[in-house]
């Protein structure tokens, strides 16, 4: 990892190469897309963090004219590289942006979760029922790959299982989508820190803590989510899942501190790990219940725990 960091740091030319050649893999690589697409974005928040806003976007931009080219050759077609610079490197290089000015990890992570509602909200104020739309796309297209599959025969439980889908997908990629931005940018800070600061993202991500800012508009949304009904019910639930994608970040940042300050064992680590690897959702929540708890002061620590004095 630091080879490849340093290699990308060593000028415009490298990093551009090694941002477009992982973001190509990631298209033609399946098993290893979603490691591949950190790296690739992970390069453009390297070089943002390190060399600022304008240096980011000249890679990125010479990154995505490579990809646009080469999806030009392969399928008749630049959209592919301006979909890639579009929605996955550009959110990254705006973070990047935020915490090379602010310093601010909490903040930084703020303005992911305010990408994630943006989102959200686009879907809703572009289609009044985005799950009718979404359950018109997986019936065309998820339905026959299925049935071709034999996977289930029973045409009623093919139909709950659709509509299952359909209301869960806005929630779905709008999560996974802030979750990939908060990775890159965090394997970004975590190169930067071990070519030109040793031990510097370790001490920043123990320190992570949103505080009650960020906590009170959350126990609204929740709040608002339990009472109202119909698509509002829906868009409120679908924002919430965007706030358990940023909190379970501070989850797993209290969890480290936690495991840093009591001397444990880093098999409690793994452990955590391999439980967000096999139960995702559930882990996801509790690890964002605890993070709202311990950014509220109501996880057990001590002040002078909180502060990491």
């Amino acid at each position: 990892m630091k080879a490849l960091a340093a290699f990308i740091m060593r000028g415009r030319l490298h990093a551009g190469a090694a941002v477009a050649i992982c973001a190509a893999l990631a298209l033609v690589l399946p098993p290893f897309t979603g490691p591949l697409a950190y790296l690739s974005a992970a390069g453009v928040g390297l070089v943002t963090l390190r060399a600022g806003a304008a240096q980011g976007l000249l890679i990125m931009g010479g990154a995505g004219a490579a990809l646009a080219l080469l999806g030009l050759l392969a399928l008749g077609g630049p959209a592919l590289g301006i979909a890639y610079a579009v929605l996955i490197w550009l959110p990254v290089w705006a973070l990047a942006v935020v915490l090379h000015r602010t310093g601010s990890l909490a903040l930084t992570l703020g303005c992911a979760a305010f990408m994630g509602a943006l989102l959200v909200s686009g879907v809703h104020l572009w289609n009044a029922d985005p799950v009718a739309v979404w359950r018109d796309v997986l019936e065309s297209g998820l339905r026959p790959a299925l049935e071709q599959a034999g996977v289930m025969h029973d045409p009623a439980q093919m139909d709950q299982l659709l509509s299952d889908m359909a209301r869960v997908m806005t929630a779905l990629i709008a999560a996974t989508m802030v979750s990939t931005f908060c990775v890159s940018l965090f394997l970004a800070r975590w190169w930067q820190a071990l070519l030109y600061n040793a031990g510097g993202f370790r001490i920043e991500f123990h320190a992570l803590r949103f505080g009650r800012v960020f906590a009170l508009p959350v126990v609204v949304l929740v709040i608002a989510g339990v009472v109202a009904q119909g698509v509002m019910r829906q868009w409120l639930v679908e924002l919430i899942a965007v706030v358990v994608a940023v909190y379970m970040f501070q989850g797993l940042a209290f969890v480290h501190r936690t495991v840093a300050l009591r001397n444990a064992h880093r098999m409690w680590l793994v452990a955590v790990y391999g439980l967000l690897v096999v139960i995702l959702p559930q882990m996801s929540v509790a690890l964002a219940v605890a993070g709202l708890l311990y950014s509220v002061g109501f996880a057990g620590m001590t002040s002078d725990d909180r502060t990491g004095q």
